[in-house]
């Protein structure tokens, strides 16, 4: 089975999940009439360790925005307490398949284990309703020579635009090379926003391992000693950029062009007093939809902004405390 088609395998079990009452209600559960509740996003965190072995955690939220989806996951969250083996059995099973497959493909011997699952209510600030499927996939990275290269494992694996695939590695490896470029690369963490099909050959991350004993970098301080002129230049007219991307706050004198596309989202709500509705957005910076989902999806992820709807609409808000 090729890289794509076992990416393909591993894509089929989180569509399957995306109804978080479902494929893992069997018989038993079933009789407890749980409801099916769709979720609204998927994240698949992968944190790779030294030896090789991936935790994974594939997390399935759903916003509780209104009564009937509140009570439907809070039936789900109790009957996952009562029944979690039988919420994990066909996960596991899915899993294993995957494994297996990326273990023909890549000629490592795999197996994952340790599979549980949880249901929890979360503020992000908004409510959500979140079950998460977590195992440890062993040889999950390539560890042969002295660097940890990622991804083989699940090549060509495709994205819908509700789902994010994230991957860390240890805080103490250096990345060296990430294909495709991610969408957000912060603390030893890549980050892939769907709607994205990877190719074959992708994701790749390949790691260096810490450095052993004292190092001076000459040539990094030769370059240093010639670049203090441009620094120095660069300090005054900078700071206040820093700044502003630490506060996450888009000046309103900032030039456009110079914004990243989540300010962008945040000026306009800015402007029009907290809460626009998310087909304005597309229409006033020309955006697809795709892509203003992609910009929104990142910010409600990081808590900067709300969502919830209005009749057809989807309306976007500036979190309370921030108006």
């Amino acid at each position: 089975m090729g890289a794509r088609q076992f990416g393909a395998v591993l894509a089929v079990v989180v569509c399957l999940t995306a109804a978080v009452g479902g494929p893992g209600v069997t018989a038993a559960a079933s009789q407890t009439a749980t409801p099916d509740v769709t979720a609204d996003t998927i994240i698949l965190d992968v944190q790779v360790h030294e030896n090789g072995t991936a935790t994974w955690a594939v997390a399935y939220r759903t916003r509780l925005d209104d009564g009937e989806t509140a009570a439907a996951f809070e039936s789900l969250r109790d009957d996952v307490e009562n029944n979690s083996t039988e919420y994990t059995d066909q996960f596991t099973d899915r899993m294993a398949s995957t494994i297996a497959s990326a273990e023909r493909a890549t000629g490592r011997n795999m197996t994952g284990e340790n599979y549980t699952v949880d249901a929890e209510i979360r503020q992000f600030p908004q409510r959500y309703g979140v079950v998460t499927y977590s195992f440890q996939w062993h040889q999950f990275a390539d560890t042969a020579g002295d660097r940890l290269r990622i991804g083989d494992a699940i090549g060509g694996l495709p994205l819908d635009d509700k789902t994010r695939l994230l991957i860390s590695w240890p805080q103490s490896y250096e990345a060296t090379a990430i294909r495709p470029p991610p969408d957000e690369e912060r603390n030893g963490t890549a980050v892939w926003i769907g709607e994205l099909t990877f190719g074959r050959d992708e994701p790749r991350i390949v790691v260096a391992p810490p450095a052993t004993g004292p190092q001076v970098p000459w040539r990094a301080v030769g370059a240093a000693v010639g670049a203090l002129g441009v620094l120095g230049a660069a300090v005054a007219g900078g700071w206040w950029l820093y700044r502003r991307e630490e506060v996450g706050d888009p000046d309103d004198d900032m030039p456009e062009e110079l914004l990243s596309n989540e300010e962008r989202v945040l000026r306009l709500l800015e402007r029009r007093g907290g809460r626009v509705k998310q087909k304005a957005i597309v229409e006033e910076l020309g955006w697809t939809e795709a892509k203003t989902s992609q910009v929104v999806g990142s910010l409600r992820e990081q808590g900067k902004i709300e969502s919830f709807r209005l009749g057809r609409e989807n309306v976007l808000a500036l979190p309370q405390e921030e108006l």
